[in-house]
């Protein structure tokens, strides 16, 4: 089964012209306030009117409020949450009825633990710093369909496919230049993800 690719952590339009053009499984755009490639739900939609229509667009959120996650949702906005705070199995069970992709982030620890979300994202404690996780501590008996984050890049990516042998990989930081998304290696990384001739 060929591992799909999620690029995340999308916030200018130049970005989702990006998408576009490398067409991966999944895009993210990050709503938790206050980090650095935040956008509201103004920006979000501006995002989702020229996104390819095919690709789903997965908001990732922290500790926030079930109807800002739905509102979105309904309108149309986001396809699918991920969810990198203490939400409970209860809010993902919400979102899962109102016909959302959720996608639950845990620890390496807890990846045993029953989860009716459709997706167990996991990364680096402190997610989003473009740390890797210990690959070979990633249990192989899994009860949700498995997402690799953390520390993912053109260098590594084969590598940590071979070895944990995820549904998806999901990269952000490794997708930037100084910064910035960079085509080229957005468009490297969904070819050395599906083992296409860059």
């Amino acid at each position: 089964m060929m591992t799909k690719i999620k690029l995340c952590g999308n916030y200018r339009m130049e970005d989702v012209a990006y998408i576009n053009t490398v067409m991966p499984d999944f895009m993210g755009v990050i709503f938790v306030p206050n980090r650095r490639r935040s956008i509201d739900a103004t920006q979000a939609l501006k995002m989702r009117q020229v996104l390819n229509p095919t690709i789903p667009m997965i908001g990732v959120f922290q500790n926030q409020s079930m109807d800002e996650i739905l509102k979105l949702y309904h309108q149309g906005i986001i396809q699918g949450a991920q969810l990198h705070g203490q939400e409970t199995e209860h809010e993902v069970q919400v979102l899962k009825q109102a016909g959302m992709l959720v996608i639950n982030v845990v620890a390496i620890t807890q990846l045993t633990q029953k989860s009716t979300a459709d997706y167990i994202l996991v990364d680096h404690a402190d997610g989003g710093r473009g740390q890797t996780v210990d690959w070979y501590s990633i249990p192989q008996k899994r009860t949700r369909p498995l997402i690799l984050a953390g520390g993912l890049t053109t260098e590594n990516i084969q590598q940590a496919i071979q070895i944990v042998q995820p549904t998806v990989v999901d990269i952000s930081s490794g997708s930037e230049r100084d910064g910035m998304k960079n085509l080229q290696l957005m468009r490297q990384l969904v070819a050395l993800t599906r083992n296409e001739d860059k």
